[in-house]
């Protein structure tokens, strides 16, 4: 199967359409940092990625990004397209259950000592791997079987031992939004900072290309969409410019990677399908 025609099967499983036009959401959700969740929508968090991991969404994702990952980092598709692979995974879940809402993580708030943040306790998404393969045995996600890219046990590997390394600092990222004017700009300051800083901390499956295996890889993303969002908020809205990988130019009407839909589509929380905002934004 081509992937381009896995991500439309994707779209016409959720429900998707082009519009061709910018249509205001009759109806948001809000996308809350995890730790703000109550016992009940951490409970559905939980029941639902464990649904999407029985049916098999987890390896499906992971794949499709796999098979995309040339093209999506390293270039200005990285922002757009991972608005556009992150709202897909959530709406996956909501078929599933429809009160589930993708949290994301504010990993700024954790930078100092990121090893204990209660995201890595058995309450939330569990820690570090243990024995020979580095295998999750605690948390949402504990003792998990993956079968992408092959049959492995779940991992994790922090880059420092039974620790992981600082991270960059709110400070840092918020000089990063005020000093960036174009996509290029902020694209590279956040992709090349934060963002990676993360995978690579986590370890594991999460500093694969097939990541997204790791549910941490989703709130991740969500929190990367968040600081775009609120780079875009000042006035930038509609701001796109760049070039992919090939140095093409890119622009509002160019085509999201793998998606057979203008960038221009996702550029505006609350229209189109982004029918979602953010908690502090």
């Amino acid at each position: 199967m081509k992937i381009t025609t896995a991500f439309i099967a994707v779209a016409a499983l959720v429900g998707l359409s082009v519009d061709g036009q910018s249509v205001r959401c009759s109806t948001q959700w809000v996308r809350k940092e995890v730790r703000s969740l109550s016992p009940s929508e951490l409970n559905t968090v939980k029941s639902t990625i464990t649904g999407m991991q029985n049916q098999g969404w987890m390896n499906w994702f992971a794949y499709l990004h796999t098979n995309n990952f040339g093209t999506i980092h390293n270039c200005e598709h990285f922002l757009p397209f991972h608005r556009r692979f992150v709202h897909d995974f959530e709406s996956v879940g909501r078929r599933i259950n429809p009160a589930f809402v993708l949290p994301y993580w504010d990993e700024l708030r954790d930078y100092a000592n990121p090893a204990a943040s209660s995201i890595f306790s058995n309450n939330y998404f569990g820690g570090n791997g243990q024995g020979g393969n580095r295998c999750v045995t605690n948390g949402m996600q504990a003792n998990w079987q993956m079968t992408y890219p092959s049959n492995h046990c779940f991992s994790r590997q922090f880059n420092n031992g039974n620790s992981i390394n600082a991270w960059y600092s709110p400070e840092y990222i918020q000089s990063v939004l005020s000093r960036s004017t174009t996509m290029g700009q902020v694209r590279a300051g956040i992709e090349y900072s934060l963002h990676g800083a993360i995978h690579l901390a986590v370890g594991g499956d999460m500093v694969q290309m097939h990541s997204p295996n790791d549910f941490i890889f989703w709130l991740h993303h969500a929190n990367i969409d968040r600081l775009w969002s609120v780079w875009q908020g000042n006035n930038r809205i509609w701001t796109m410019d760049g070039t992919d990988t090939a140095r093409r130019p890119l622009s509002l009407s160019s085509n999201i990677i793998a998606y057979n839909e203008p960038i221009w589509t996702v550029m505006q929380l609350g229209y189109n399908k982004m029918c979602f905002t953010y908690d502090n934004v």
